[in-house]
């Protein structure tokens, strides 16, 4: 059982980078070091502990985000290994938020990647305290000072190298920490070092590294800018202090080096996390929504003291073990065998076992507190992105936001009768992952899995092959276009129907114009002297609904359109409020026809991370897409790794991840949302009206 930690005796940090810089392999050196694993593993022997999924195995990489933990000193570091690849960044933007550090992780050769720049990129959005390690410096041709000067050119920011390697490639033995003066070399197998003097031909190096730490520690406070601009030598305390102050503010990144691989470096990592990494902030505000009302805001502390609330970032579904729930707790603490209300699905849990995880091995805990981050076992229905909380205090806490999906496949079952174990397996994939959408879409008639990018979906459906013997048939989505009107019109109609006993009666005239895009729908009763009686002015408003549902054009749905009910006619024996609804739902297509309607396509926002030697394709690729460039982010004397924005038609996007890869030879990346629907016409919309009715006509005659 492990011992209680409170907030300040907690580091929270998630290992960040580039796919193949090592990050698995550093998770492992620090279980190792810390004692928490008897041997390190590997990824070609498929021995790591953080990727334990038989797919992570197979293909060498990380897949999914794992954690780990170690004990240092009176410290509880909580450690996530997250995916270096774009297609599974939904797990390394959960575990960011999950964290009050990241650590990046860069490669001694390569320097900052793509992902990298990404990484950078988001955690300055949102103002993420990082340290970067400089891996691999085992490797021919490492060189530490090129890849600090890369750093601070491409990512920009200050910069604070706390060590220089003892060596670099071969020759490289150990780190010197350049606040304490002395050089750690690792001892035997790694899992202890020995602390010795700075070697005389590096203090001069190294007296020059500590002074400018000296002054990047001063900018912390008047009081130590004071002391340095007088003259006065800080002590390592105040440089510490003055660093870690800078660090917690995200003003300031320290640097280390190592290598994971060889267990170099690895133990003053550990020590620099201890030391310099921000604890979770008691006191610290999280915003919440009240769970009955929801525009009420509640603001939630960081503390033991508060009522419990707590957010799942992460969960993962076991075949024979069931379901792991990984939680922040932000407020109060959990006990085993409590009740906990799940407060986003309105749904009682009770948490009979928690635990944290080393890869998939499991440590009893004996509470959760405020700041930790531990794991409840077997919930019946709660995933990622739900809040937990006292039962008599229910907030919603919507900490954890996760990127939209940018890739899609259309799917049917290979053979019938197979789709309810297929979305059976699909749904559990979504709720493991909440950056994978599954489900039916009525606006195209199709049942559609949405992801990251291609890679991802692939696993999903080849798991479903293999472990089910289910197939799918896949095809390129259907675009939900809409219609809409361009001017104003006004119509009437008259439903008018006898045939024997009480007949059916109702008129409406009604007038539409267009409303500003995204405005949707909005009725206007302004009927006077009782021409259409109230009760059948719902019946009217239904029959509009129902208009909406399929536009004169392809039948496609209907949007930002204002109606206005101003005249009618009623009988006292026939008319009702179906009367009224087809009455309704006749004038609104007349009026329709005649006030200029117009297909809308969905724009998307894209943001495209490349090379700036790919610049000049990718901007004109954009521009062949129907696409508007809106501009191109670069810092001055960057690396070369840009980001273009523009906004493209969803249509001219369903394939972009695979053309985009063909194009840069896989080192661009984008992310996409969704921005607006613009109008479309002339060959474009005669080409899609008539597919979508060729569609409507084999599927009326199936």
């Amino acid at each position: 059982m492990l011992k209680e930690y409170k907030a300040d005796q907690i580091r929270n940090v998630a290992i960040i980078g580039h796919g193949g810089t090592g990050k698995s392999t550093l998770l492992e050196a620090m279980l190792f070091v810390g004692g928490k694993i008897d041997k390190m593993g590997s990824a070609d022997s498929g021995t790591l502990v953080s990727d334990f999924d038989e797919d992570e195995k197979t293909k060498k990489i990380s897949i999914k985000s794992s954690m780990g933990f170690v004990e240092f000193e009176d410290v509880k570091i909580n450690i996530i290994d997250t995916p270096g690849t774009a297609d599974f960044v939904g797990d390394t933007r959960a575990a960011l938020q999950a964290c009050e550090t990241a650590i990046l992780v860069v490669d001694s050769v390569d320097g900052v990647q793509i992902e990298t720049e990404k990484a950078w990129r988001y955690l300055t959005e949102n103002n993420i305290p990082r340290i970067i390690f400089v891996n691999k410096m085992e490797k021919e041709r490492a060189n530490y000072d090129k890849v600090i000067e890369n750093i601070k050119s491409a990512l920009g920011g200050s910069v604070a190298s706390l060590c220089v390697p003892n060596g670099e490639g071969e020759t490289f033995k150990g780190v010197m920490d350049a606040i304490e003066m002395k050089l750690y070399t690792p001892k035997g197998d790694g899992k202890d070092v020995a602390v010795t003097e700075v070697p005389a031909e590096h203090k001069e190096l190294m007296e020059l590294e500590k002074i400018a730490l000296a002054e990047l520690a001063a900018e912390s406070t008047d009081e130590l800018i004071e002391k340095f601009l007088g003259g006065e030598e800080l002590t390592a305390d105040e440089i510490r202090t003055g660093l870690k102050t800078q660090l917690k503010n995200a003003k300031l990144t320290p640097v280390i080096c190592g290598s994971s691989q060889k267990v170099v470096g690895i133990k003053n990592l550990i020590r620099t996390i201890k030391n310099f990494a921000p604890a979770p902030e008691t006191g610290k505000v999280y915003k919440g929504r009240d769970q009955v009302h929801p525009e009420k805001e509640i603001d939630v502390k960081l503390g033991d003291s508060g009522t419990m609330a707590a957010v799942v970032w992460k969960t993962a579904i076991d075949q024979y073990a069931g379901r792991f729930n990984f939680v922040k707790v932000i407020s109060g603490q959990i006990n085993p065998e409590t009740e906990v209300f799940n407060a986003t699905k309105n749904h009682k849990e009770r948490a009979t076992k928690l635990c944290a995880m080393i890869g998939n091995k499991q440590n009893d805990m004996p509470k959760i507190c405020a700041g930790d981050i531990g794991v409840l076992v077997k919930l019946d229905k709660t995933v990622t992105l739900d809040t937990l909380t006292d039962p008599k205090a229910p907030v919603i806490l919507p900490i954890i936001k996760l990127p939209q999906p940018v890739f899609s496949f259309a799917i049917e079952a290979a053979k019938r009768g197979e789709e309810d174990k297929i979305g059976q397996f699909l749904n559990k994939a979504a709720e493991e992952n909440p950056t994978i959408k599954y489900g039916f879409t009525a606006s195209t008639g199709e049942t559609v899995l949405s992801g990251m990018g291609e890679m991802q979906l692939n696993l999903i459906l080849n798991n479903l092959k293999e472990k089910l013997k289910l197939d799918v048939v896949t095809r390129v989505p259907r675009v939900a276009y809409r219609e809409s009107i361009t001017k104003k019109a006004e119509a009437q109609y008259k439903h008018k129907k006898q045939s024997g006993g009480h007949g059916q009666y109702g008129e409406v005239h009604i007038r539409v114009k267009p409303l500003e895009r995204g405005k949707g729908f909005e009725f206007v009763d302004s009927i006077v002297g009782g021409v259409v009686p109230k009760q059948y002015i719902p019946g009217v408003e239904k029959g509009l609904r129902e208009g909406l549902d399929e536009g004169v054009l392809a039948k496609f749905p209907v949007v930002d359109v204002w109606v206005e009910l101003h005249y009618g006619s009623y009988h006292d024996v026939d008319s009702s409020e179906m009367a009224f609804k087809i009455a309704a739902r006749s004038a609104f297509k007349i009026a329709m026809e005649a006030a200029g309607p117009q297909l809308l396509e969905p724009i998307m926002n894209v943001r495209i991370f490349a090379d700036k030697e790919f610049m000049g394709d990718i901007m004109s690729d954009i521009t062949s897409r129907r696409g508007r460039v809106l501009g191109m982010d670069s810092d001055e004397g960057s690396s070369g790794i840009q980001v273009v924005r523009a906004t493209v038609p969803e249509a001219e996007m369903l394939r972009y991840s695979t053309d985009l890869r063909a194009m840069t030879s896989g080192k661009a990346t984008f992310e996409m949302d969704f921005s607006h629907y613009d109008p479309i016409s002339g060959r474009e919309a005669d080409k899609i009206i008539e597919e979508r009715k060729k569609l409507l006509e084999e599927e009326a005659s199936k």
